[in-house]
């Protein structure tokens, strides 16, 4: 669950700790839980075959490309390499305490002599089958101003980790996301919405790693298991403030091919424009492969036109009435198509109303469910009074 503010942690918590094991990851303590901790290196070992491919996942999460700014992708690809090395260098050589995203932030603002000294160490290593030799080699071959330049693009897309709050929340492993598929497992991602412009990648880094640990969990287990021991219930994903992950492979590819790895995601958006922005032309992939939409409290127009089409229409009856002064009256009927919801009838819905649109199945008009009022949510949750 990304949890903005916490406020799922403190209404629900309680109610998932009594099935289940729960975490809440929280460096800036707005929930009012200990903070739990995850280590993305921690899963990565130096003799997999595996860790040019888990070193490349997390440079995905880390470096950020801006949607339409093309300019940029050279400078994006580049900062993913040497970052990537870097990864693959702190795990194959540093002791165990010291293999943490903070270590790869320091090596990356080593003053230039240590610096060149460290990316000298790295053409030495033989360690990952000669991966982090080439990432360093690629990065030494670079004229003195594009290395350095692609330096200062690495460096900018992980300045989050100079926080000592997010450094502390990566720095171990409470627990493995796999174990979302083993056992009734609730993670919180608490991250204020005031500190979502700096800090979005630790968010981006943490769903990242949940779907491809999770993914991973289910290609071992798919061939150890019978069909009566496959999981009879999916993992969730609850995406609130899904914008803020900006474009992200992994989620897009759940979206379309992980539904067979017991994974479904539940990404919450503004209006469309936002899903747009991020994935382009790609957007349609969220709509073509949603078993469920569910829409309310629309505001923008743009999103109600699309609705409201999407929706269908509905054929029309009407009669109209001719007189001529001598003559009888005559009457005419006529079939018409009328929008079953207009737009501004979509955006003027009563709250405790919204759109429901199961695959397959006609768009239906439905009450919201209300925690806090319904009487089989009763004894669920920690009122926010109370919180």
């Amino acid at each position: 669950v990304i949890d903005p503010k916490g406020e799922n942690a403190r209404i629900a918590g309680e109610a998932r700790r009594r099935i289940g094991t729960t975490h809440v990851l929280d460096p800036f303590e707005v929930s009012g839980h200990p903070s739990a901790c995850y280590n993305p290196l921690d899963r990565l070992t130096p003799d997999s075959l595996d860790l040019g491919e888990d070193a490349a996942s997390l440079t995905e999460a880390l470096v950020m490309d801006p949607p339409g700014q093309v300019t940029e992708a050279h400078w994006n690809e580049e900062a993913k390499a040497i970052l990537g090395g870097l990864i693959m260098f702190c795990v194959c050589h540093e002791e165990r305490e010291r293999r943490s995203l903070a270590t790869v932030r320091e090596y990356l603002t080593l003053p230039p002599d240590r610096l060149k000294a460290l990316l000298e160490l790295m053409q030495d290593s033989i360690e990952a089958g000669g991966l982090i030799a080439r990432a360093a080699n690629r990065f030494l071959g670079k004229a003195d101003r594009e290395a350095a330049s692609v330096l200062s693009n690495a460096q900018r897309h992980t300045h989050f980790l100079d926080s000592p709050r997010i450094a502390k929340c990566l720095s171990r492993s409470d627990f493995a996301f796999s174990d979302l598929r083993r056992r009734i497992t609730s993670v919180f991602l608490v991250l204020p919405p005031n500190r979502m412009d700096a800090y979005s990648r630790w968010l981006r880094l943490l769903v990242s790693q949940a779907l491809q640990d999770i993914a991973r969990d289910a290609e071992v287990a798919t061939g150890l298991q019978s069909p009566s021991e496959r999981l009879s219930s999916p993992t969730l994903f609850l995406l609130d403030e899904f914008a803020a992950l900006g474009r992200l492979e992994a989620v897009e590819r759940a979206m379309g091919l992980m539904a067979g790895y017991g994974l479904q995601l539940w990404p919450i958006l503004q209006d469309m424009s936002q899903l747009r922005d991020l994935y382009g032309d790609r957007a349609n992939t969220f709509i073509a492969n949603a078993g469920v939409q569910q829409v309310f409290g629309v505001n923008d127009f743009e999103t109600a036109k699309w609705l409201s089409q999407m929706i269908g229409q509905e054929t029309s009856r009407f009669q109209t009435d001719s007189f001529k002064p001598g003559d009888g009256p005559s009457f005419s009927n006529h079939l018409t198509g009328r929008d079953l919801l207009t737009p501004d009838e979509i955006m003027q819905m009563p709250p405790n109303v919204q759109l429901l649109r199961v695959q397959g199945q006609a768009t239906a008009l439905a009450q919201k469910l209300r925690y806090y009022a319904d009487p089989e949510f009763r004894g669920l949750f920690v009122p926010q009074d109370a919180a």
